[in-house]
């Protein structure tokens, strides 16, 4: 997922506010970056890679509430 795409995720539940003190940056570099207008936004990317990046994402089908060592014995048993 692009840092373009992460912004945008976190932007559906947070308020641009929110976002910009996560980052530490203005909420019209916010804006600035979700219009494709930031000059040269190669640090501002790496910023929210690091900040977002590592987020748990969601895999259909996949109960979430059980631990990676109970998913792997699950995905790796035979039926």
């Amino acid at each position: 997922m692009s840092a373009l795409e992460l912004l945008k995720k976190q932007l559906e539940i947070k308020s641009q506010g929110r976002v910009s003190q996560e980052l530490k940056v203005s909420k019209t570099t916010i804006n600035l970056i979700i219009k494709e207008k930031y000059p040269n936004p190669k640090n501002i990317y790496k910023k929210i890679i690091d900040k977002y990046g590592d987020e748990a994402v969601e895999i259909v089908g996949v109960d979430t509430e059980k631990s990676a060592i109970d998913l792997y014995k699950e995905v790796t048993s035979e039926h």
